[in-house]
């Protein structure tokens, strides 16, 4: 039985959105022996995602995922996320990928960037730091979101007023605010 020195145990983690420019981040800690299932809605919260799409990872040569009711597409490599340990894959200074909505393909590159003792005997996620808006979902991916972008910064475009709608008109790509993505994270049950 693991030591309840263990139980306090944390993986400080980055998650970053490829091909983002500048680079969209964040920046989480989160019990080290949490599964799969509960990082990918760490993630989710980070982000500020709607999880209306499906997910994986990718750890080396394995992919991790929600077992479906329905059955899957899924080949022998798959495996189910729900009964798989974080720390039971990924040491300190891992690197991974975690793919949400196969359409768009967003991309994040994880990595695990240390351990540390938990500030809090409670097991709770936390969001410490990141920069930059996440995109909205359903946008085409990378190069729809910055498409997006520069016709909202260009009121002569013709796609202008339907996209600072769709963006909302307050939208900053450059924005993040670290007290609502922390309450997002930390309001979550793992």
């Amino acid at each position: 039985m693991a030591g309840k020195q263990d139980l306090n145990k944390m993986y400080e983690v980055k998650v970053s959105l490829s091909g983002s420019q500048p680079l969209i981040w964040r920046r989480v800690q989160v019990p080290r022996d949490l599964t799969l299932h509960q990082l990918h809605q760490v993630i989710q919260a980070a982000l500020d995602w709607d999880d209306d799409h499906l997910h994986e990872f990718k750890i080396g040569r394995k992919r991790y995922a929600p077992l479906m009711e329905w059955g899957t597409d899924f080949d022998d490599s798959t495996v189910n996320e729900d009964i798989v340990r974080l720390n039971g894959v990924a040491k300190p200074k891992a690197k991974f990928v975690y793919l949400y909505d196969f359409g768009d393909s967003w991309q994040h590159d994880i990595q695990i960037e240390r351990e540390l003792a938990s500030e809090s005997p409670a097991r709770q996620a936390r969001c410490v730091a990141g920069e930059n808006a996440c995109p909205p979902e359903d946008c085409g991916g990378i190069y729809g979101y910055y498409d997006m972008v520069d016709v909202a910064n260009d009121p002569q475009d013709e796609e202008y007023e339907h996209t600072r709608e769709w963006l909302g008109e307050d939208f900053d790509p450059t924005h993040f605010d670290l007290e609502a993505t922390d309450r997002r994270v930390s309001r979550l049950k793992i």
